[in-house]
């Protein structure tokens, strides 16, 4: 008997297919380069084919509307607007007329130029925006070749699409009938393929390199989406065990989705304020649909990729409005810029060696106030339409706040005399991700409304670990000692200053950290959306008198080790359903 291939990538959509492998290889279009005679015809060929493309994104983003609802299309509207990007229809115009290029080739070259600087960022937030560039300019030049219509459309019952890259529109084009899940050999968690698989509840792994290299289209298969496994020619004792899990991991969702309207009460009467982090506006009805009380992190980077230009106060505005309105009693905070060198080398900034220890966020913000008033304008703009408040990222000091202070009672005084309205109540809080501002966190609380730990960013300036460096990434540990001192530390502060506590890194979904946290007081939990179910389900099962007392317990561990242990006992003593096998592994 042949033995069963494993393949490990990275989870992005959670839960279970179990189907037959189905090989899409995109046809990309062959693009050769000729010279034309009749440019204006070629430029009106173009326009055409940007004619075309647009209808046909506009077709797609009303057959999701039809599906999922209005604001899960929206995706397909800020792809519209890449499609009427002047600056890129005027170079391509212009190497069609001064260089009496092609229309396809033309068109090639000037969205690939955009493509390449984002791909060229070590920041990977950013280099998962490259599939919908590359899904776009795929589209024009297919109508200008008057290319087919994706197969995905037709798939066979219990598909298991494997394949290099998919983009959104693939995804949202597979029948929502015959998909069991799908793998591709790049991407990542924030791309638009993964946000859009969450949102159609479709099995996903991706980055799994060389998949294509055995793909045996019809073979049987397994997507484990929660793990980032995948299965190839499984055992019969590996394909009852799934079949199984499936079948549990169903039951679970449906109890899950029962608690949706539920609020987060612990047994014996704490209410914790559970909400969701997003990166792109197209995630808002994800946060409502799994129960989170709003944004807790509204990450704003996006906005450098969806011009050519920076981002204006009025496109900034509508954007903030928008999600202060559907969002509204519930909270919107809005984290203001984190630019570093690495994500803004595309509007005019030379590139640094240490981004990550350099010219970004607060920094950044500060010394191009031009910049940052237009975003403290539309913010404080948006306020007047629901819950918004603003966050600064990266705050080492406390005349970064005093700053910032000033700068927004100047914006206030303008908004006053033009008579626009905001609101005044408009809470200003500070994320804590350095040891800086965890060691100053009394002095800071005083000047602000509220903390926000980011515990991503504190776990690796604390332990002076990159994260993403595969050689040190083991050291990496937001249970170290180190780290779990600075956070009670900082949440202790913010209580006595008599201001709430949050905090918004990936901690907040480790089950592990669940009863931790909770023994030290913090106020709010900040996740992914589609974690907030499972957390909301541990939350109402457990006592703060309990969780205060191992609390105690893992603040006397001396590794992260010792912390893990006691934590894990305790919690799989309540949730033996639990699969805490990642959170200790890393240990």
């Amino acid at each position: 008997m042949a033995n069963e291939t494993r393949l490990y990538g990275i989870p992005v959509s959670p839960g279970f297919g179990i189907g037959r492998v189905f090989v899409y290889r995109k046809n990309l279009p062959v693009i050769k380069r000729q010279a034309v005679d009749d440019t204006n015809q070629e430029i009106a060929r173009f326009h055409n084919a940007l004619s075309n493309a647009r209808l046909e994104i506009a077709e797609l983003r009303d057959m999701i509307a039809g599906r999922l609802g209005r604001d899960e299309a929206e995706l397909w509207t800020a792809q519209l607007m890449m499609l009427e990007d002047q600056t890129v229809i005027e170079a391509t115009a212009d190497r069609i007329r001064d260089k009496g290029q092609d229309a396809a080739s033309a068109f090639q070259e000037t969205i690939g130029q955009v493509a390449e600087t984002i791909e060229s960022s070590s920041n990977q937030y950013l280099k998962e925006r490259v599939a919908d560039i590359r899904d776009i300019s795929w589209r024009v030049i297919k109508h200008i070749q008057s290319g087919d219509p994706s197969v995905l459309q037709k798939l066979p019952r219990n598909s298991v699409v494997m394949s290099h890259d998919l983009s959104a529109a693939d995804t949202a084009l597979m029948s929502a009938r015959n998909i069991a899940g799908f793998i591709t050999e790049v991407g990542g968690k924030t791309s638009h393929t993964a946000i859009v698989a969450r949102s159609l509840e479709i099995p996903a792994v991706v980055g799994i390199k060389g998949a294509l290299q055995q793909p045996r289209p019809g073979a049987m298969i397994i997507v484990d989406g929660t793990r980032g496994l995948v299965i190839l020619d499984p055992l019969p004792q590996t394909l009852e065990s799934y079949q199984h899990e499936l079948k549990e991991y169903q039951k679970h969702l449906s109890e899950l989705k029962r608690l949706r309207k539920s609020k987060p009460v612990t047994l014996d009467g704490r209410q914790i304020e559970l909400s969701a982090n997003i990166e792109l506006p197209e995630e808002i009805p994800s946060v409502r649909s799994h129960g989170a009380k709003g944004i807790g992190l509204f990450r704003t980077e996006f906005l450098f990729l969806t011009s050519s230009q920076m981002p204006g106060e009025e496109q900034q505005f509508n954007i903030y409005k928008q999600a202060a309105e559907k969002l509204s009693p519930d909270p919107v905070i809005i984290r203001t810029f984190d630019l570093g060198g690495d994500k803004i080398n595309g509007h005019g900034f030379s590139p640094e060696a240490n981004p990550f220890l350099g010219w970004r966020a607060i920094r950044f913000c500060l010394d191009r106030p031009e910049i940052f008033r237009a975003q403290l304008r539309a913010i404080l703009r948006a306020s007047a339409f629901g819950s918004v408040k603003i966050m600064l990222p990266m705050i080492c000091c406390l005349e970064e706040i005093t700053q910032t202070k000033s700068l927004l009672d100047s914006i206030r005084r303008e908004l006053d005399d033009k008579k626009i309205a905001y609101d005044p109540g408009c809470q200003l809080g500070v994320m804590i991700e350095t040891p800086a501002a965890a060691l100053t966190s009394d002095v800071l609380a005083k000047e602000v409304d509220f903390f926000s730990i980011g515990s991503n960013d504190l776990t690796q300036y604390t332990l002076a670990v990159d994260r993403v460096n595969e050689k040190v990434a083991k050291l990496y540990d937001p249970f170290n000692p180190a780290v779990l001192k600075l956070i009670r530390q900082v949440i202790d502060s913010g209580h006595r200053a008599g201001i709430w506590v949050g905090l918004c890194g990936e901690m907040c979904a480790d089950p592990l950290a669940v009863p931790l946290l909770l023994g030290l007081g913090l106020d709010e939990f900040s996740m992914n959306a589609v974690s907030v179910p499972e957390i909301k389900r541990m939350i109402l099962k457990l006592r703060l008198d309990d969780c205060q007392k191992v609390a105690g317990r893992v603040m006397e561990a001396r590794s992260a080790l010792e912390a893990r242990t006691a934590l894990s006992e305790f919690v799989l003593n309540i949730f033996p359903d639990l699969a805490l096998s990642c959170s200790l592994e890393r240990s």
